[in-house]
């Protein structure tokens, strides 16, 4: 695994240098991340498992900061920045560090005098450092927060990948372990469009004009207009004309999705919503309290996910941590068989789905909701 850097620097050209630099010359062997804040650094740290923090002096006089303040992690080392080599020796013998014998590191060292360096700041951490963390489970909830409805967003970068078919199994996964769940196309164009039959009154167009203004207040649409199926899974249906949820913004999404955890019918929400060129899916992925990208390890698809995931975090303005953190990846086989899985250390992967010769969708998906994958998904979001 790579070593993972921090940096808590205001000069972001130094960090543009220093990340390039490792990732050029040594890729594979370093991944580094800006951190606004220490706080957020050390959060980092205990749930990402960055295991070195360059932190730059705050003091105008260039004195050390005093970091004595802040309940920092043992299991990373904590480096400081500084413009001359000769303040290194100065700054790791003085005896008013608030940190003892911390290390030094200048900014205008060689590529290779950093690795070494790093290497080194690397060893001093104890491989037991991160036993106590192996139990803790990041972000879960709060006492009394237990039945909060959760978003599960499933996403791709590329067109049929089967993000849908993964959903809607994962949906019959949960709904089979007494998850009360609710499933909501909003592709431009959703697979399946309303079922014949007259008794349909409301439908996903009358949601969203009542969100507009344009109708009866947007909650009691929702609550007639959710369906269930045989199986116990909600849905709400596509509108007549499905391109029309072309222009539903990511606010109307959001908006969607509160009104919805407002009902407290539900314990969770599946969003189905193709990555497109608009940017309507920001807001509903930085609302979501896991991200599921779906690829089928060919090529393109494999090529287009390794792009959306070096996107989205400068898309959605959000620490990379924090983005990868909520993001898993399934790749699955089962149209295909055949393919490179996408070769990154981020997002979680959590395993593939096999080669499934099944050709009618209603029995392909009843197979995949207890594929493996569904379990260690399910496992993996806490739900």
């Amino acid at each position: 695994m790579s070593i993972r850097i921090g940096v808590v620097d205001g000069n972001r050209e130094f960090f543009e240098r220093f990340r390039t630099a490792l990732r050029d010359q040594f890729p594979g062997e370093f991944e580094v991340y800006l951190f606004p804040t220490l706080e957020k650094a050390a959060l980092a740290v205990e749930k990402f498992r960055v295991r070195i923090v360059l932190v730059e002096p705050q003091e105008p006089d260039g004195d050390p900061a005093d970091l004595s303040d802040y309940p920092l992690p043992t299991s990373a080392v904590y480096v400081r920045l500084v413009d001359r080599m000769q303040l290194e020796t100065k700054w790791t013998e003085t005896e008013d560090d608030p940190m003892s014998r911390t290390p030094v590191l200048c900014r205008y060292r060689s590529t290779d005098e950093w690795r070494e360096l790093l290497l080194r700041f690397d060893e001093r951490i104890s491989p037991n450092a991160y036993k106590a963390l192996v139990d803790k489970v990041p972000g879960g909830d709060a006492d009394g927060e237990r039945e909060r409805c959760k978003v599960v967003l499933f996403t791709s970068a590329a067109g049929g990948v089967g993000t849908s078919t993964v959903a809607k199994s994962f949906a019959a996964y949960c709904v089979r372990h007494s998850r009360r769940v609710l499933y909501l196309d909003l592709q431009t164009f959703p697979e399946q469009g309303p079922s014949d039959g007259g008794d349909r009154l409301y439908t996903m167009e009358d949601i969203l004009l009542a969100l507009r203004g344009h109708r009866y207040a947007p909650d009691a649409i929702l609550q007639r207009a959710v369906e269930l199926d045989e199986e116990g899974m909600a849905s709400i249906a596509p509108p007549s004309d499905p391109s029309r949820l072309f222009d539903m913004t990511g606010e109307e999404i959001v908006t969607l999705l509160d009104l919805v955890g407002e009902q407290k019918r539900f314990s969770v929400i599946l969003l189905d919503l193709t990555f497109d060129t608009s940017e309507r899916i920001v807001l509903p992925l930085l609302a979501a309290d896991k991200v599921v990208l779906v690829d089928d390890g060919m090529p393109v698809a494999n090529e287009k996910t390794r792009q959306l995931l070096d996107l989205l975090p400068a898309l959605c303005a959000e620490d990379p941590i924090t983005m990868y953190e909520k993001t898993c990846l399934i790749y699955n086989r089962f149209q295909n068989g055949t393919g490179q899985v996408l070769e990154t250390e981020v997002p979680l992967k959590l395993g593939g789905i096999g080669l499934l010769d099944i050709e009618d969708p209603r029995d392909l998906q009843d197979e995949l909701s207890r594929a493996p994958a569904m379990e260690r998904l399910y496992e993996k979001l806490d739900l």
